[in-house]
This record gives C-alpha cells, structure tokens and sequence, in this order.
C-alpha cells in the first residue's frame, strides 16, 4: 500500500505521505490546520445502512473526523492513500478484555473445572483453570510493572489486528500504583481505551477500590473529548453498596462480569442506581424477564464465543439475546486462553451460530449481522457507539485498511465473507485511531516492539518463578 499510485508516483506527494507518517509515528499535534486523509478506491464497508457500502469507494478524514463517505471524493488538499485491493471499514470495538494477564498469553490451554457446576473453577493442583491460575495465583503475584508490560502488550496486540477500541476491564487493582500502570499502558497504546476498574478476587491487597476510583479520574480522565476514559468494574454477583455511591458522583458507566442475574434488576433500575449505562459481559444465565428488564432500559451485554465454548460448556447466548431485540457486541474476554483476535472470533460465533441452526432450526445470524456485533453493538458496550463503530461522517475516524491481495483472500468477491470468513489479523495493513496511523504496511507505528517485548518477557519470567508454575516456561502438555 502506498501514496496514491494511480500515476506515475509526484515526489512532493511522496514526501507529503512520508511526513505524514512520521508525523503519526510520533506523539505531537497534527498541525494547526485539520489534516486531510482521502482513503481512494478500496471496497468501503461502512456499517452503516444509510451511508451504504461501495465496491470502490472513497473515504475523506478531516482531522480526526470522517468527513465524507462516497464513490469518488474530491479532496485537492488531501493526502492520498490508494487503498485499492483493499476492505475499508470501521475498526472492531471490544468491550471485554482482562488486559493485564497479557504476560501470562496461553498459558493456559483449556481450562479444566473441578465439577461441572463450577465450570470456571478447578482443583488447585491441576493449575489449568482460570479462577485458581488468574486470581488466586497469579494475580497477587503482580507487581505494578507486571500489570503495565502485560496491558501494554495485550493493546498492542488489540490494535495490530484491528481493534482500535478496547474496554480494559482491569480486575487486578491492588493497589493505587497498580491502577496508574494499568491507565499509563491505556494511554500509551494508542487505543481508544476505558480503563474499567475493578477489584482482585483474591489475596492481600491495599482496599483502596473503590475509593481511589476518584483520584483515578481526576489525575487522568477529567477531560470531555479524551481518546480514553474509565469506568467501573464488577463481578455481576458483588456486593454493590459501596459501588453505587461512587458510580453515582463520578457519573460513570459500569461492567459487569458473570453473576448479574443474582441482583435485584428490577429494583436497581426502579431506583436510578441502573441507569442504561451498564455493559454486561457474558451474559449467560439471565431469565427471559431479566433480560426484557436489560433492553428496556437501555443496557448493553457481550458475548465471548472462544471462551464460552471452553468454560461454559458451548453456552452462547446470542440468540436468546436477539431474539429479545438487542444484538450482542462481542469479546475476546481472557489472554491467558486465547489470542486477541476478533477475526477468530467472528469465526467462532458464525460456526457456533450454524451448529445451532443445523441442530435446532433456530435464525442464524448473518455474515453482516455478526460483523455489526464486531463494530457498531461493540461501540455501544463501550460507550462510545456514538463516536465509532461506521464509517458515518461525524463520527471519529478509527479505520482498518484490510489487504485483499494477500493469497487466501484473493479475488476479494463477496467482501462480508472475506472479513468475516476469510481474514486474520494478518490482514490488516493499516490502522488509524482518531484520525492518525497507528498501524501502515502491516507494521505498528511508534512502538518500540522490542523494548515491549523484553518487559513481556521479564514480567513473565518473574510471574512464573514466584508463583512456582508448575509447568515449564515453554510446555506442550494438553
């Protein structure tokens, strides 16, 4: 991918393109004029069913903000960029990642339960389940350091593959120097980040949750139209007293994990303590009546195919969900399992969604449906579903650049099932977050990969020589 190459290459275009990205490459303004980006000639998939989606078509970015979406653009200041042979589209929004375990990636192949009414639980000595591994074994063990390189990395890895906003649900802030860690690597991703805090599950740690909640937002996130924000999170079945008051004065939005169905929904909606503004992951186990009472007011919830298929025995309530009138975002939840990648699952959900139609004669979700759940409905469980999430002129710029030439995706033909079917993060050639590039030619731009690695790395080592791993630094046991 290159400056537009529909001609002979102008070397003052060329030197433009240059500066532009090392312009982005770094960390200063853009300039004091709105910067134009016109993205020409790719397939334009925008999300949107009212901007529609173009077989070749153009995408005009003024400063941070998709200007204009159409067949051909005319844009004489713009910076151009051929994105012929390639997908545009809206970058994926991922409302559900426990960013800090991302030194530990994979080390946990498949969770193993103690009893299959404790599916996420696990005999200690087998060290393969999630509840012990994560929260009783590995996350006391770490040190702030060890939060900043594991969410550090999992960000990164979130934006090489195309997710370019990520809801941290930060369930490991043991202290107030562990929170900083956690919203500095936020900061320095890249990502349009929240920064979700929420309490260890296990081991010593300081109690200052919720309370350091308060001088967590005024030290970072005080601004109105900052790139990252923050949230609270919980466990769906904690105690919630002391929480509400502090969701209440700090005016924020709330995750929930697994659990919410053992809360009194009707009543926390009929006494304001709910207000619509609750993103609730997995979404397993509510009544048909808890969930009417979710959509009617205005909640958002997720699914977590790859993780659900493992640790809840296949139990993936998409349907039951759609079936009702709200669509699902989706998430990839847990590092220590799986990579991040939306690309799988996509992939995962529209396997699992045919299974069940096959099976049951259940309605299917449809390439385009699912994708709607990777953008748009993941935009709206972040909180941000009217800043991103299409390709919608007003909205921020966040775009993924999907490269068509690449062997497994060529001809391009029906481009819902080229994403959706076909791609990887692999694929995705260009990133840009609010208006700048964050990824081009398939490279992360200003991140020092290596110095990140080696803190991976460090972390890791560490983790799983104070905890006694009992497995080795690289193993191949099942």
């Amino acid at each position: 991918m290159s400056a537009d190459a529909n001609a002979a290459p102008d070397a003052a275009e060329v030197r433009r393109f240059q500066a532009l990205l090392e312009e982005h490459a770094g960390s200063g303004p853009t300039g004091t004029l709105p910067q134009q980006i016109l993205l020409r000639g790719g397939s334009v998939l925008s999300m949107d069913s009212e901007v529609g989606d173009f077989a070749v078509g153009d995408v005009l970015i003024v400063g941070d903000r998709i200007a204009e979406v159409g067949a051909s653009i005319s844009a004489p200041e713009a910076v151009v960029v051929d994105a012929r042979d390639h997908i545009v589209m809206p970058g994926f929004c991922d409302p559900h990642i426990h960013c800090w375990e991302g030194s530990l990636g994979r080390i946990i192949p498949e969770n193993i339960p103690q009893t299959t009414e404790d599916a996420i639980g696990g005999a200690p000595e087998s060290g393969r389940s999630y509840m012990y591994a994560a929260h009783r074994l590995f996350a006391p063990a770490c040190r702030p350091e060890d939060i900043y390189a594991g969410t550090l990395s999992t960000l990164l890895a979130a934006l090489n593959g195309g997710i370019t906003t990520v809801v941290d649900n930060m369930h490991n802030a043991r202290s107030p120097e562990h929170s900083d860690a956690g919203v500095e690597a936020l900061l320095g991703s890249g990502v349009r980040g929240v920064h979700a805090m929420g309490r260890p599950r296990s081991g010593d740690w300081a109690r200052t949750f919720p309370a350091d909640a308060r001088r967590l937002r005024d030290d970072y996130f005080r601004g109105d139209d900052q790139l990252c924000t923050m949230r609270l999170f919980a466990p769906g079945f904690d105690d919630l007293t002391e929480l509400l008051p502090v969701r209440k004065e700090l005016d924020l939005w709330f995750s929930f994990d697994s659990g919410i169905e053992k809360q009194d929904l009707a009543a926390l909606y009929e006494n304001k303590s709910f207000d619509g503004r609750e993103a609730i992951n997995h979404a397993n186990f509510l009544s048909p009546g808890q969930r009417r009472i979710v959509i009617d007011n205005g909640a958002q919830v997720n699914v977590c195919p790859r993780i659900e298929s493992q640790f809840r025995y296949g139990r993936i309530p998409y349907g039951e969900w759609v079936e009702q009138g709200l669509r699902p975002g989706l998430s990839n939840d847990n590092p220590m399992t799986y990579a991040i990648d939306m690309f799988a699952e996509m992939r995962a959900l529209y396997q699992l969604e045919r299974v069940d139609q096959h099976r049951s004669g259940s309605t299917a979700a449809s390439l385009r449906e699912i994708l709607l759940s990777a953008t748009q409905q993941g935009a709206n469980n972040c909180g941000v579903g009217d800043l991103v999430g299409s390709l919608t002129p007003g909205k921020k710029a966040d775009v993924i650049l999907i490269d068509t030439l690449r062997p497994h995706l060529f001809p391009r033909n029906n481009v819902l099932a080229t994403v959706v079917q076909g791609a990887g993060v692999d694929c995705v050639d260009a990133v840009l977050v609010d208006g700048r590039f964050v990824k081009w030619d398939g490279r992360l731009l200003g991140v020092d990969l290596n110095q990140v690695l080696r803190r991976v790395r460090e972390s890791h080592d560490y983790l799983i020589d104070t905890v006694g791993w009992p497995y080795a630094a690289v193993d191949f046991e099942d």
